[in-house]
């Protein structure tokens, strides 16, 4: 039976997989879920089966992507992919769940993770998120700082960029960003790789460095060939160029991508992407495109106090000024007149 199935789900035009994965990196969530349940079979295609759990992980559906995925490593146990999700649920859900079952969950999402290497040594993905859990989790949560260090070392034989990726993170779970960095910038390959340079922007945003922030995530949106990496360092470009005062031009052409390519998205940054956008056209001096902008966040619900904060500002200095008409001068009446002569 498992030898049919897998015969079915390599049968999968490539053309369907790559429309589904478009819909996922467009998060456009909703649409990729109706398409998907649509089709009577979809359960016996493993490569829609991992889409489908990535959009549900995504909307932080983690519930659903469990129940989901304990079915799909049931059917597909040789998919590295689908355990390595299932893994990665279940560790999360063990963080944010029922403290009672957290354990439980953890240990699973480990072995889950582990399955995925086992079957696929280099699907570093799965390394990191095994590395990431041993660095942060307590001992006696599962955690073991030795073994991510060993962990990490062994990475550095067969890939030593996700090597450093795994090295500068556990740095970050030990609260050391400027060593964090300063291993970055010495060990830095050439040519750099795109998730490298995100993390060196993000090392350099949390110190305030925000110039040499702006520089790297400009290199990472260059080098990317991963469209969510591209995309989040173009926000991020777009972000410094309004809180750090960095180039606008360059800051306004980023947001643009980003906001063309979410546009009718379940982007939950996408609103905020608009907002900085229209500080930018605002303070660039280009108010109609601003007030367009502002228009369309008016009914968009975004909880944090800062983004209402701002829009309200906006709203504001956008707002139409009432001509002001000066008074018709008046003729002196003639005992005037008579005075001035």
């Amino acid at each position: 039976m498992k030898a049919l199935l897998f015969l079915i789900a390599s049968s999968l035009a490539p053309a369907d997989i790559s429309h589904y994965e478009q819909l996922l990196a467009k998060s456009q969530f909703t649409e990729l879920e109706h398409q998907l349940v649509q089709q009577p079979d979809y359960k016996q295609h493993d490569a829609l089966l991992v889409i489908y759990a990535k959009a549900l992980i995504s909307q932080q559906r983690l519930e659903d992507a469990n129940t989901l995925l304990n079915y799909a490593v049931e059917q597909f146990p040789a998919n590295s992919e689908l355990n390595y999700l299932a893994g990665l649920s279940k560790i999360r859900l063990a963080s944010s769940g029922n403290v009672f079952a957290a354990k439980d969950r953890a240990a699973r999402g480990i072995a889950l993770l582990k399955q995925a290497v086992s079957i696929k040594p280099d699907h570093f993905a799965a390394r990191q998120a095994l590395i990431d859990f041993y660095s942060i989790a307590p001992a006696a949560g599962g955690g073991d700082k030795e073994l991510a260090q060993e962990m990490a070392q062994q990475l550095a034989q067969d890939n030593p960029a996700q090597a450093l990726l795994a090295q500068s993170r556990i740095l970050l779970n030990e609260k050391k960003p400027t060593e964090a960095l300063a291993l970055l910038e010495k060990m830095m390959p050439t040519p750099p790789t795109a998730r490298l340079l995100s993390r060196k922007a993000q090392l350099e945003n949390e110190l305030a460095n925000y110039p040499a922030a702006f520089v790297s995530y400009t290199l990472a949106a260059e080098y990317a060939s991963d469209l969510t990496e591209k995309y989040n360092a173009l926000y991020h470009i777009g972000r410094l160029a309004v809180i750090a005062d960095q180039d606008a031009s360059l800051g306004i052409k980023a947001l643009q991508q980003y906001v063309e390519f979410y546009q009718d998205s379940e982007n939950k940054t996408l609103p905020w992407a608009k907002l900085r956008l229209a500080q930018l056209m605002y303070r660039t001096g280009d108010n109609f495109e601003a007030s367009l902008l502002v228009s369309s966040l008016t009914n968009v619900q975004v909880e944090e106090e800062e983004f209402n904060l701002i829009l309200l500002s906006l709203l504001s200095a956008l707002k139409p000024k009432p001509e002001t008409t000066a008074a018709p001068k008046q003729e002196p009446s003639v005992a005037s007149q008579q005075d001035i002569d």
